[in-house]
């Protein structure tokens, strides 16, 4: 199943003025733990996507921010730093442990990882060796409209018990798997944002048909 709506998710940049600039159209992915948004993402980008990676800039932002680490030491122990590494399951154990950890670490990390997001996005546009720039990152409609630059927003959907068989193949536990779920945003909270839904509830070649034909439907809305 795919679902397009005819205008696109309120953004930073509305296509309108995007095509007028004939900047490349921003597709950004959103999509809960374990509903195959990686998946999507690689087929995009297969198909013309210039991805920009929110997992590659989180840990761009905890390796190159020196005060990014210091402020993680002065919050979480000095024990998450291993010399100017982060220990991050370390990090992760303790930043987890409580919504108050998660705003703590949130209002740490955030805005220089969505800075560096924007900055990449706004130079991926530029360029002409593509068909969209395509924003792959966990938290992306968490993080939400007017801090993300995106024209597009597609959400994967899968359903729960698919998503909790996959992710324990990949050695997850349960219990991490449902302390994940209920930290993130419901479908129902989620579908409300998205322009399009892919959805994933099959095998690999009807999950790549849809994702095909929710790509041609917006990147040919955007030309249009």
């Amino acid at each position: 199943m795919v679902s397009v709506r005819r205008e696109p998710s309120g953004s930073m940049n509305a296509h309108p003025r995007a095509r007028a600039a004939r900047r490349l159209p921003v597709i950004g992915l959103t999509g809960g733990v374990g509903s195959g948004k990686s998946i999507v993402a690689a087929h995009f980008e297969r198909w013309g996507g210039i991805i920009v990676s929110g997992d590659r800039i989180g840990h761009d932002v905890l390796t190159g921010s020196a005060d990014v680490r210091r402020r993680l030491a002065r919050t979480f122990g000095k024990d998450v730093l291993r010399g100017e590494r982060v220990r991050r399951d370390l990090l992760a154990a303790r930043a987890f442990a409580d919504d108050e950890s998660i705003l703590r670490l949130n209002a740490i990390v955030h805005p220089p990882l969505i800075r560096q997001l924007n900055r990449e996005v706004r130079q991926a546009r530029r360029r002409r060796d593509a068909t969209a720039v395509v924003i792959d990152a966990a938290l992306l409609a968490e993080w939400g409209i007017g801090k993300i630059e995106w024209d597009y927003l597609v959400g994967i959907w899968a359903p729960r018990r698919l998503r909790l068989r996959w992710l324990k193949r990949r050695g997850w536990s349960e219990a991490d798997i449902r302390a994940r779920m209920r930290r993130q945003m419901t479908w129902t909270e989620r579908r409300k944002l998205v322009d399009c839904v892919v959805k994933n509830d099959g095998a690999l070649t009807l999950l790549e048909r849809r994702a095909r034909h929710c790509w041609q439907k917006v990147v040919s809305s955007f030309a249009a």
